[in-house]
């Protein structure tokens, strides 16, 4: 079974603060034979967020090693920006604790990472994100009706 053409090309943005892991987590991408994953590393929030926004990759994968205020903080500025809301971001986890951060998609632990893994991740996770587009715009659609309709009733009464 073909899952994919192997022309098929994920532009991967890797976020972490250890140079080590990101560099093995790279090659583990590049070695990967049914799918051809082109992985950039950022190493500052700040720094990664201008990459983010000037090449739009496919997929984000951040460390948990950076503090949970500024890791919402960076996923709430690609979610309000129009043309990165939808790029799909992923977790690397160095242990199995909860961790309450809006805007994942899913989480990796960084000891199973894999490519195989990731492959089947961004594949799910586009479709999950772009159904949580189309129910957040519904929503705020029916608000607006909602809104609407209790004018005009506020008018009838």
């Amino acid at each position: 079974m073909i899952l994919t053409d192997t022309s098929d090309r994920y532009n991967v943005f890797l976020i972490g603060n250890n140079p080590q892991e990101m560099s093995s987590m790279e090659n583990n991408l590049s070695k990967y034979h049914k799918m051809d994953f082109i992985a950039d590393v950022g190493f500052d929030l700040r720094d990664s967020l201008s990459k983010v926004f000037k090449h739009r990759p496919s997929y984000i994968l951040l460390d948990d090693c950076y503090p949970v205020v500024q890791i919402k903080k960076f996923i709430r500025r690609i979610r309000n920006n129009r043309k990165t809301e939808g790029i799909p971001i992923a977790l690397l986890k160095s242990s199995n604790q909860y961790v309450r951060v809006d805007g994942i998609q899913d989480f990796f632990l960084k000891d199973n990472f894999s490519a195989e893994r990731l492959f089947y991740a961004i594949r799910n996770s586009r479709k999950i994100r772009r159904t949580q587009i189309v129910l957040y715009k519904s929503y705020k659609k029916s608000r607006r009706h909602y809104h609407s309709l209790k004018a005009n009733l506020k008018k009838l009464l």
